[in-house]
């Protein structure tokens, strides 16, 4: 399996990402939030939304949002019939790495209550961070960070 973290650059890439986060993340099951294909969140300097291949195939998303030296993920997820298989690990690693290549030494979450457990395995922290995040999507969230090794 040939894994690939690609930033979020054509058409068909940002087809991909909506889609996974349409499906995924803002499901009517799970928010009542409405998703914007076209927030400017996405395109703002510093912000790098990028997706996860397997072989090519699109199977997760991530944002990282660069603040100096300290990195924020957002809008994390693996679509829903390849999760508990290890990619979303291998996405976090992978985001890991990238941040690191940023020079950024320390990540920030607002992890979904249901995935708090998959962060503290991938080595997070609880920490809050700001509360004036935990709104909208974010407002039950559980903020968390890591601090990023050389």
């Amino acid at each position: 399996m040939a894994y690939e973290l690609r930033p979020v650059i054509t058409p068909d890439d940002w087809h991909a990402m909506h889609k996974i986060r349409k499906d995924l993340l803002f499901a009517s099951d799970r928010h009542s939030v409405s998703y914007n294909e076209n927030h400017p969140d996405d395109r703002l300097e510093g912000n790098t939304p990028f997706l996860l291949l397997e072989d090519g195939i699109p199977l997760g998303v991530a944002r990282l949002d660069q603040r100096g030296e300290i990195g924020v993920v957002r809008l994390v997820g693996i679509v829903r019939d390849k999760q508990r298989l290890g990619h979303g690990l291998r996405l976090n690693r992978l985001v890991e790495a990238e941040a690191k290549r940023r020079a950024i030494g320390l990540l920030r979450v607002n992890a979904a209550p249901d995935a708090v457990g998959f962060y503290l395995k991938a080595g997070w922290h609880e920490h809050a961070w700001d509360m004036s995040e935990l709104v909208g999507l974010a407002k039950n969230a559980i903020q968390m960070e890591k601090l990023l090794g050389n």
